[in-house]
């Protein structure tokens, strides 16, 4: 597993995203090997995006794999080709083992295990592997114009929720204080 208290994640603030999909086609380009996406079209390169950017309720809202403590994916993979990086806690995919059963596509349970035909196989986000572990960030972080994405760690993201939680309930003692005394 990751290094307890620094295991990391990608989120999203949806107020800054603007459904322009550049997170989509950086991933896609990048995945496919190129630097430049006018060079990657014109080669003709098949390329599959790891996150695709939706619409819910009104908003645009980017989702890819979330590299579940309890992944469903890995659980239900028969062949082994979905598994857990065991130093990054990744839920990466090995396509050479990938036997098309597609049960990884059936349970993810945000959709973000997608099956490509043309390639047969599936296709997920892995976090850049392979960048990240250079010291860089994630491509989609990097491409996003408003910088609706980045890369957090988990215990610094809790630990403020929990501050801000506790300023709340103080602040709604104080509130009921008040009246209280009125």
């Amino acid at each position: 597993m990751a290094k307890e208290g620094r295991s990391t994640a990608v989120v999203v603030d949806l107020e800054r995203c603007l459904a322009c999909r550049s997170c989509e086609l950086a991933c896609a380009k990048a995945h496919a090997g190129f630097a430049d996406i006018v060079e990657a079209v014109l080669s003709g390169a098949h390329m599959v995006p790891r996150v695709r950017v939706i619409a819910a309720a009104g908003r645009a809202v980017p989702v890819q794999c979330q590299h579940c403590e309890d992944a469903p994916c890995v659980a239900v993979c028969p062949s082994g080709a979905i598994y857990r990086e065991e130093e990054t806690g990744r839920v990466l995919a090995r396509v050479e083992k990938c036997i098309g059963c597609k049960s990884c596509v059936i349970v993810c349970p945000f959709g973000a295990v997608d099956w490509d035909g043309p390639s047969g196989s599936v296709v997920k986000c892995d976090l850049c592997a392979e960048i990240v572990g250079a010291g860089e960030e994630p491509t989609c972080v990097v491409s996003c114009p408003t910088h609706a994405r980045r890369v957090v760690v988990l215990r610094d993201l809790t630990d403020r929720r929990r501050r801000e939680a506790a300023a709340r309930t103080v602040k709604l003692y104080e509130t009921e204080t008040e009246a209280g005394k009125k």
